[in-house]
């Protein structure tokens, strides 16, 4: 089961924003989609780099990408205790059996 789709905006959702709602969801999935990927390869780099017991240099590019990284996954668990957070004060505020 994937938790990670249950904060994402379903596609009825979609079909009911404005564009300017459209356009910076476009821009804010694209933005960490990208960070994520190159993370995610600079990790899988600086792994390569390690085994290969010094035949190659560590790729600066690979460890920036690596910070970018953890500084966006650092950002996604403060969005997520914030949206967890209101979520609860929403569920809080729901009248029983509505």
């Amino acid at each position: 089961m994937s938790y990670w789709n249950d904060l994402l905006p379903r596609h009825e959702a979609l079909k009911n924003m404005t564009p300017g709602q459209l356009k910076a969801t476009e821009q804010a999935t694209e933005s960490c989609v990208s960070v994520l990927a190159y993370g995610i390869s600079g990790i899988g780099h600086l792994l390569a780099c390690t085994a290969s017991n010094d035949d190659t240099g560590l790729n600066p590019g690979a460890v920036t990408d690596i910070g970018w990284l953890l500084e966006s996954l650092g950002n996604l668990v403060a969005n997520l205790s914030d949206t967890s957070a209101a979520a609860t004060l929403h569920l809080s505020e729901v009248k029983p059996g509505a």
